[in-house]
């Protein structure tokens, strides 16, 4: 089979190699659709913070966002799943700790993450296997494109939750990419009054026509004026901003992810203010909520889908990545060439 190989920095190829076979409680799925994101982008320019403090090394198999169909089943799995459109998360833990047994896979400290942390090769492969108990039903409604975003946008509807955003609040949320326009959408859904932040012409216009309101920039009259507010860029200043807009009692979720310390974080305001601050990791138990919203149109995730590229064109596809041209912030990688077309092309 073919996988996507990255063995230095700018430096990745489309290897030969053995494909996988299901081991008990597993599947082996044929993949359809690749997603990149900024961590992908961080490992191929070597930029990665996971680089950085040495919990991944080259030469790796890439990827953690995709979607496929099962076509073969391991021992002790359920032979209805073959055939099937799945995704799944990318953790794989102990089960035997203190936080395993509690279920909160999320903080396992021996977990790793298919094509993030640890050895596991990614998903960026034609064939790759995962834990049956890992992985969500993809229902007709959704497209192939909705199916590969379910394990990023997952992400923003635990933000959403961890914040118990209802209907009176008032949400901020910092970034019009995948994580915020995800998450907007969600409280929107909800009712809660939001706007969208962000300083780039383009994310605001797909803000807009995704029905959001969007803005450049924080007014001095937004200061301490939102219930919740969602920081989903990982910029610093966002980061530092998200302090300056939560209410008295208000709620932050920190959902982007910067790569190295904010200088500036005005902590004391969050005392002053008896403000939470909540760091959001993954959205594992979240995908059946998160598909529910796909498929009753409240949340629309193939809108930011800017281009999906075939495999032989990896290289344009993260310089596509890496450009900044992007009007839409999502790009796909098509893995199997016999996918029927799954997103702008």
């Amino acid at each position: 089979m073919k996988a996507i190989q990255l063995t230095a920095p700018r430096t990745l190829s489309v290897t030969e190699t053995a494909p996988p076979k299901p081991g008990p409680g597993e599947v082996l799925v044929r993949v359809g659709l690749l997603g990149l994101c900024g961590t992908d982008l961080g490992f191929f320019d070597g930029s990665s913070n996971y680089l950085r403090d040495g919990l991944k090394s080259y030469p790796f198999v890439l990827g953690h966002e995709w979607i496929g169909t099962v076509v073969e089943t391991g021992p002790g799995t359920d032979p209805d799943l073959l055939g099937r459109r799945v995704s799944g998360h990318n953790f794989r833990v102990c089960g035997r700790c203190a936080h395993c047994r509690a279920g909160r896979i999320r903080s396992c400290p021996d977990r790793s993450e298919i094509g993030v942390l640890g050895p596991r090769p990614g998903a960026g492969a034609q064939l790759i296997t995962a834990p049956a108990d890992t992985l969500t039903r993809i229902p007709d409604a959704l497209s192939d494109a909705a199916g590969a975003l379910l394990e990023p946008t997952a992400a923003a509807a635990h933000a959403v939750d961890r914040l118990t955003v209802t209907a009176s609040d008032r949400v901020a949320v910092l970034g019009a990419g995948t994580l915020g326009l995800a998450a907007a959408q969600i409280t929107r859904a909800i009712g809660a009054d939001t706007v969208v932040l962000d300083p780039q012409p383009a994310a605001r216009a797909l803000a807009a026509e995704l029905g959001l309101r969007a803005q450049a920039a924080p007014a001095r009259s937004d200061d301490e004026a939102y219930d919740a507010v969602i920081e989903a860029s990982g910029n610093a200043a966002a980061v530092r901003s998200a302090v300056r807009l939560v209410a008295a009692g208000g709620r932050i979720a920190q959902l982007g992810t910067p790569h190295h310390t904010v200088d500036g974080f005005d902590a004391a305001a969050l005392v002053i203010r008896d403000a939470t601050l909540h760091g959001v990791l993954s959205g594992i138990g979240y995908w059946d909520r998160l598909v529910g919203l796909v498929e009753s149109g409240a949340v629309n995730l193939d809108a930011l889908v800017d281009r999906v590229f075939p495999l032989d064109e990896l290289d344009a596809a993260f310089a596509h990545l890496a450009d900044g041209s992007r009007s839409r912030p999502k790009v796909l990688v098509r893995i199997d060439p016999a996918l029927a077309a799954a997103g702008p092309a």
